[in-house]
């Protein structure tokens, strides 16, 4: 496993909760740490076996030009964003920094950090597997009986299981 990582991408956006914040925006600084396998990348040396992190920064333009009052929101959207796009990661660290925010005195940043960890152990076979744990993840496109899903649940604590371990129960 390696960890991919686009810092200091910089950005001029309008979010904050006050007008002039909305009115003239001020600068932004995103910082991007994805952990994947980069095994099949490196074999090939083909750009589509890897995280691209052109593809990265495209998703962290496009959440940055979407003025929201908060940076948790702007973050919760880069990492949704991402696990959507990229399926396979296996963990992912993103920073949000407003540079200079208005707070009436000098400051030089105010950010949130958010880290969140994918690698699972099903607890019918105990394989590790990607698990989202949200409606991004793989296995919600799994069609499951309901009295299965609640079976899964009784015996295991989770409807989550790895790939073929769903797959078996979905028939």
């Amino acid at each position: 496993m390696a960890w991919i990582a686009l810092e200091g991408m910089r950005f001029h956006a309008f979010h904050g909760v006050y007008d002039a914040e909305k009115a003239i925006g001020t600068e932004y600084l995103v910082d991007v740490y994805v952990k994947a396998g980069i095994a099949k990348a490196a074999a090939t040396d083909q750009v589509e076996q890897t995280v691209n992190y052109e593809i990265i920064f495209r998703i962290c333009q496009l959440e940055m030009e979407q003025p929201r009052h908060l940076i948790e929101t702007v973050l919760a959207g880069i990492i949704a964003r991402m696990k959507h796009q990229f399926v396979t990661l296996q963990a992912i660290r993103v920073r949000v920094r407003k540079l200079n925010p208005p707070l009436g005195g000098r400051v030089a940043e105010a950010w949130v950090e958010e880290e969140a960890d994918f690698v699972a152990t099903c607890p019918r076979c105990k394989r590790k597997h990607i698990c989202y744990s949200d409606n991004n993840c793989w296995c919600k496109e799994i069609n499951l009986h309901p009295a299965t899903k609640e079976t899964l649940v009784r015996q295991f604590g989770t409807t989550c299981l790895c790939e073929s371990c769903v797959k078996l129960y979905a028939g």
